[in-house]
């Protein structure tokens, strides 16, 4: 689900979807996934508050924000 709204340009919403999934997580693996997808959207989401003209080069180029390769 989380993947899903990255790419729908939700990020608030994927990353409360992220911290979820760490919650959930049953084993190690898990655990570590989930808690890097959720600190990758942080800073993402930080990235688009501080740096708006960058979040929307990147995101022009195909290379960050609103899911589109920050975060996969």
């Amino acid at each position: 689900m989380a993947q899903l709204l990255l790419q729908q340009g939700k990020v608030t919403e994927a990353l409360k979807y992220f911290e979820r999934a760490a919650e959930l997580a049953r084993t190690e693996g898990e655990l570590v996934n989930a808690l890097s997808y959720a600190e990758a959207t942080r800073t993402q989401i930080q990235v688009q508050e501080k740096y708006p003209q960058l979040a929307s080069k990147l995101q022009g180029m195909g290379g960050g924000g609103a899911g589109q390769g920050m975060v996969r």
